[in-house]
């Protein structure tokens, strides 16, 4: 049977919805994002605003530079998740196979279902006109016999359009392809790769599976040669995907190197990490650290755990001792982060010469985080972080998530 992968993905999603609620804004260049003050960062960007050179990620205030017509909205992330769930919904009633990878892309699988529905091509069409036509919002597909094709697919057709790869023709339209556009390929492999004399994917295509591996290790090697030939897993998995990571970063009104006043921060973003793995009962192996300076040079450092963690205390040992010997630039902080990574679930089983320790600190992390949901999670502070909303902050400042 003839696999049918359709990738789906909402063009400029947040602006479209936005539109959808105010006509008035459509043709128009509009970015959603933190657009208070001077240290935001830009969520989504029109297409209309993408030909002045925004895109996501940048600050706002050099999106307002670009273009200052623009019209600039805060963004509403409760309202953009209602909405991904109503296109979930439309989705599922055409086949059950429906994985959201994103809260604005998603993989359906229907093969098989020419049966009842006719060739995909039209069937998709008709999937995205339903979506059009109930929610009023703009988007694109592609159909592949694989779910990377599909998606490559999809951001070809953009904006608004739709695109079937048909079998046996992968590695033709694989070969047209800069490297920089597969997914996966990220900046790190795309720099080896271009020293390497490699910007497409046809030129990787010339190179066989041995040489890759020797060059690139198995792992990478093997995955280059298939994605090389447009190959990849056609296996859609209905329902959400397991996080891969938990972190909360902060950008300050104002630089700082105040040593006090970060390890505060710090301890704040590792309390909500912490927060977040309890409540979705898993653990982390990897405390990351990013910290960019006021030059925007960025530091980014990571290390392992001889055992998962979710305990707000442990991650901030850990991070703590990664941000410590960053400071000795002594150049003023912009941004701080931490993230754990290496998810799993949270072990059951305790420590038998640590169970009253282990039992006590369940117990405490329990009642903690019980209060906070009833309250509010700033309900309660703890240890470094008890004077963290007044300590060397203008009055009426606060700090702003970064991502």
């Amino acid at each position: 049977m003839q696999r049918h992968i359709v990738h789906i993905d909402m063009d400029a999603f947040f602006v479209s919805v936005e539109r959808s609620r105010n006509p008035s804004l459509a043709g128009r260049p509009v970015v959603v994002g933190e657009v208070q003050g001077t240290r935001g960062v830009v969520a989504s960007a029109s297409y209309e605003a993408r030909k002045h050179g925004i895109h996501s990620a940048m600050p706002v205030a050099a999106a307002r530079k670009l273009c200052p017509r623009a019209v600039f909205l805060p963004g509403n992330y409760d309202l953009y998740l209602r909405v991904s769930r109503a296109i979930r919904r439309i989705f599922e009633s055409w086949t059950p196979l429906v994985e959201m990878s994103s809260i604005d892309e998603a993989s359906l699988d229907l093969t098989g279902f020419d049966r009842c529905y006719g060739p995909v091509l039209g069937t998709v069409d008709r999937i995205l006109r339903q979506v059009r036509d109930t929610l009023d919002l703009s988007l694109s597909a592609g159909i592949a016999t694989n779910k990377l094709v599909a998606k490559i697919a999809a951001t070809s057709a953009k904006p608004a359009g739709l695109l079937q790869v048909l079998p046996g023709c992968e590695e033709c339209f694989m070969a047209g392809l800069a490297l920089s556009a597969v997914p996966g390929v990220g900046e790190v492999l795309g720099v080896r790769l271009a020293s390497l004399g490699l910007h497409t994917v046809g030129e990787l295509q010339l190179l066989e599976l041995p040489l890759l591996v020797r060059v690139f290790g198995r792992a990478a090697g093997s995955w280059l040669y298939r994605m090389a030939r447009g190959q990849g897993s056609p296996k859609v998995e209905p329902g959400r995907p397991a996080p891969k990571s938990a972190g909360h970063s902060v950008t300050f009104s104002q630089d700082t190197v105040d040593r006090r006043f970060l390890e505060g921060v710090l301890y704040h973003l590792c309390e909500k990490v912490g927060a977040r793995l309890r409540k979705k009962a898993l653990e982390g192996g990897t405390v990351t650290l990013r910290l960019r300076y006021s030059d925007f040079k960025t530091a980014t450092r990571s290390c392992s755990l001889p055992e998962g963690t979710n305990c707000d205390r442990q991650i901030f040992e850990r991070a703590l001792e990664l941000m410590l010997p960053l400071l000795d630039r002594r150049v003023r902080v912009r941004l701080l982060g931490v993230t754990l990574s290496r998810l799993r679930p949270a072990a059951d089983q305790l420590d038998l010469f640590c169970l009253a320790a282990q039992q006590r600190r369940l117990g405490f992390y329990r009642s903690l985080d019980a209060l906070r949901d009833r309250y509010g999670f700033e309900s309660l502070r703890k240890g470094r972080a008890l004077w963290l909303e007044s300590f060397r902050r203008p009055p009426g400042s606060r700090p702003r998530k970064a991502g």
